[in-house]
């Protein structure tokens, strides 16, 4: 995910700040069930990644286009299918 307006991380309008707050609950959902593997975003906000499960690219891209931050414009984003080779196990 990539913020449309860069300034919004210094600058938010309200109206950023009310749609975060949408995208972070969105974000609790997914995790709440268990669709979330992990999200983040960098130290200076140029960009954020969030890893989750999907069946197929077509659900991928339904979840990502459902985020109220990609529906409202705040933010825009990309997939990139991503298959696990290695992991820490503990």
């Amino acid at each position: 995910l990539k913020p449309v307006r860069p300034e919004r991380v210094d600058t938010p309008t309200a109206s950023e700040i009310r749609i975060a707050g949408e995208h972070f609950e969105y974000l609790k959902q997914m995790l709440d069930r268990d669709r979330l593997i992990l999200a983040g975003r960098t130290e200076g906000a140029e960009f954020g990644i969030v890893i989750f499960e999907s069946e197929n690219l077509t659900t991928a891209t339904a979840v990502m286009t459902h985020d109220p931050a990609i529906i409202q414009g705040v933010m825009s984003g990309e997939i990139f299918p991503y298959r696990l080779a290695f992991w820490r196990r503990h």
